[in-house]
């Protein structure tokens, strides 16, 4: 059987889409639904950066999770100065973001949802980071 589009696209990126019946290993996902959805909505190459930007930031490739991309994703659509204007300075702070932390702290804020709060918490953070004092 020929592989689909996105799972060959993941596996340039070092990523397996795997089902959610499986147990998932290091650098896999089981966000089939939501990568699909974010590339049909905004684009392979938009699909590609958030993906990259979670997996090769130090300490992230197990934070592949679907809210984690879904936030990653509408903080890049949300905040195109952080994430396009300034990509290498965005890529590289997510070096210093514990994405995994942010996510127990937002699945421990239910019933709010999980994706809306990590967003948050990830643009708090990637702030601090990425803007230079005095414009934010």
């Amino acid at each position: 059987m020929a592989k689909g589009r996105l799972d060959s696209l993941m596996d340039q990126l070092g990523v397996k889409l795997v089902p959610t019946y499986r147990r998932r290993a290091r650098g896999q996902s089981h966000a089939r639904g939501t990568m699909k959805a974010i590339r049909d909505a905004h684009g392979e190459g938009h699909l590609v950066f958030v993906v990259k930007t979670i997996k090769q930031s130090n300490g992230n490739i197990d934070e592949l999770w679907s809210e984690t991309i879904g936030a990653v994703s509408d903080i890049v659509i949300q905040r195109p100065d952080l994430a396009e204007k300034r990509a290498g300075d965005f890529m590289a702070a997510f070096d210093q973001i514990d994405l995994a932390a942010l996510r127990r702290r937002s699945l421990a804020l239910r019933p709010w949802p999980i994706r809306g709060t990590l967003r948050t918490l990830i643009l708090s953070e990637l702030e601090g980071l990425v803007v230079p004092a005095g414009e934010v």
